[in-house]
C-alpha cells in the first residue's frame, strides 16, 4: 500500500467518525487507490444515494464532491484538508440502484492557504465508463510552513 493511500485512508477514517453525513452516504465506499493529488473509490448505488425518482441524487454528487476533494489534498499529505469556499456540481447523466460508481478527486492546486480541486463520477457500462456528474471544490487550507 503506498504512503498516499495509508495516509486517505487514515483521514477517511478520522473524517467518516465525526461526519454523520458522509458515514450515512459513503459507508460503503472503498477507497482503493492514491497517489500524489489523486485518490479513486468506487461505489455501487443503493437506496441512500436515490432521489424520489429513483435515480442518484444531486446532494450526493454535491456530497461525493466535497469528500473526494478533501481525500485528494490528504493525498498530498496534509491531515486537515480546509473549509470548503466553493463547490460546483455539472450533472452529465444519471445512475441508479446497483450501479457501480467510480470517483476520482485531484488535488489540482494545493498551495499556502487554498487547494482547488475536481472530482469525477462515472458509472461502470457494458461500453465503460460514462460521466455522471463533474465537480471543482475550492478549499481554504492552513498556510503551510
Amino acid at each position: 500500500m503506498s504512503a498516499e493511500l495509508q495516509q486517505v485512508l487514515k483521514v477517511w477514517d478520522r473524517t467518516r467518525t465525526n461526519s454523520p453525513i458522509y458515514e450515512f452516504l459513503l459507508s460503503e465506499a472503498e477507497v482503493y487507490d492514491a497517489e500524489h493529488g489523486v485518490m479513486r473509490a468506487r461505489l455501487q448505488v443503493g437506496p441512500r444515494q436515490l432521489n424520489s425518482k429513483g435515480s442518484l441524487h444531486g446532494a450526493f454528487s454535491a456530497t461525493v464532491t466535497d469528500w473526494a476533494g478533501g481525500l485528494s489534498i490528504a493525498s498530498t499529505g496534509l491531515d486537515a484538508t480546509g473549509v470548503s469556499t466553493d463547490i460546483h456540481v455539472t450533472y452529465l447523466s444519471g445512475a441508479t440502484t446497483g450501479d457501480w460508481l467510480e470517483i476520482e478527486g485531484r488535488a489540482n492546486k494545493v498551495g499556502k492557504s487554498l487547494a482547488f480541486t475536481t472530482v469525477e463520477i462515472s458509472k461502470k457500462t457494458d461500453q465503460g465508463l460514462v460521466l455522471v456528474a463533474r465537480g471543482s471544490h475550492t478549499k481554504y487550507v492552513r498556510a503551510r510552513s
